[in-house]
């Protein structure tokens, strides 16, 4: 017979219930004299009170961010999130953390409030288990919107200086206008973009992949040509990964597990083929996790995704993302000129006679179609 677990009672004191929020309205003026605690503790109880009323009084005049740490808080990197617990490296030690009720969604305005990357400070609890207290500010941010709340975003990774974007020449096919997406989201989150082209062990003639890629070396993008099963360009990517911080991003089966594994094979990373019935990838990797290489630096394993929404950027400022297309936009007839249909409009006349390519002409049109077209402030 399986015993229950006894359920932890919930301190219902009249304390706790204040620090919840469960009693909104308190009245300080209330008689001191009033006798909450046995008799022969009111020292005690006057300093509970006294407690209380400075840290209520606190949280009122004070945001938390100006509220000073207390000494005993300790600085962590979260490397990885799982059903709701924050694993904290402290540096000697893997802490596993809650979230301290005072941070809000609303207030950060994602869904997840502490994510992978963050730095943030945690008290102590029971041996190996802590909570999280701050989430310091982050520098850098890859999020993507929320599928149920349209006024929030999620954030994928913090704090992560380069984004290698990951594609594949073939299974499944390279598909430039996810690229186009995250090199905008890079910008957006203000982080160095590398373009990785993979499994080019899968083209018969290097030439052609080369070609392919030319528009991004051409607008001064880093673009690396490598091979998992090969080893071409490895020593490379790792050369590129060391001392940074990078997030790995693209599309399921793209690689992107295999190329880490590649670079450090004791990383130990899920890998799978790509389906043959669709030819599409097989997602291997179920969440975000922070990585730390040998050669100095971490990676960050990210699941594959299919779509990247952009958060930020709204339909009038979609140019400034496309510099080629910037270059020529001026010379439109109208000022507010879509580069769709107008007449006079510079942009497509340079997309007919080959100075910008057609390639990113169809992702400025693709994704231009699929932004918010006014700002929502």
């Amino acid at each position: 017979m399986v015993k229950k677990r006894k359920r932890r009672k919930r301190d219902r004191s009249w304390r706790a219930r204040v620090l919840r929020g469960e009693i909104e309205d308190v009245d300080m003026e209330l008689p001191r004299e009033e006798r909450v605690l046995p008799r022969g503790r009111e020292e005690e109880r006057v300093e509970t009170w006294s407690k209380l009323e400075r840290e209520l009084k606190l949280r009122e005049s004070t945001p938390e961010e100006d509220i000073p740490p207390r000494e005993d808080w300790l600085p962590g990197v979260v490397v990885r999130v799982s059903k709701g617990v924050h694993h904290v490296d402290l540096g000697d030690e893997t802490m596993l953390c809650g979230v301290r009720g005072s941070l809000s969604a609303e207030q950060s305005g994602y869904t997840n409030v502490v994510a992978v990357g963050d730095r943030v400070l945690v008290s102590r609890g029971a041996p190996g288990h802590g909570m999280i207290e701050r989430v310091l500010p982050r520098r850098s941010v890859l999020a993507r919107p929320d599928v149920f709340n349209p006024d929030l975003s999620q954030v994928i990774v913090a704090n992560v200086d380069q984004l290698l974007i990951v594609s594949s020449w073939r299974e499944p096919r390279l598909w430039l206008e996810l690229i186009d997406r995250y090199l905008i989201a890079a910008a957006e989150g203000d982080m160095e973009p590398l373009i990785c082209l993979n499994k080019v062990d899968l083209a018969a003639d290097p030439g052609e992949y080369k070609e392919r890629m030319k528009i991004y070396h051409d607008l001064g993008y880093t673009v690396l040509y490598t091979s998992a099963l090969t080893g071409q360009g490895i020593e490379e990517l790792r050369e590129h990964l060391a001392d940074h911080e990078t997030a790995v991003v693209g599309m399921s089966g793209v690689g992107k597990s295999s190329l880490l594994m590649a670079v450090q094979p004791d990383l130990k990373l899920k890998v799978a083929p790509v389906s043959e019935r669709s030819g599409e990838g097989r997602h291997t990797t179920a969440q975000v996790s922070l990585l730390k290489l040998k050669g100095g630096g971490y990676v960050v394993d990210t699941p594959g995704i299919r779509e990247l929404g952009l958060i930020t950027v709204h339909r009038p400022e979609l140019v400034l993302y496309f510099p080629e297309i910037a270059a020529v936009a001026g010379q439109c007839k109208f000022n507010d000129c879509t580069h769709f249909h107008e007449p006079g409009c510079a942009v497509i006349a340079a997309v007919q006679d080959g100075r910008i390519p057609m390639s990113r002409y169809r992702s400025y049109c693709a994704i231009y179609d699929s932004l918010p077209e006014y700002y929502t402030e």
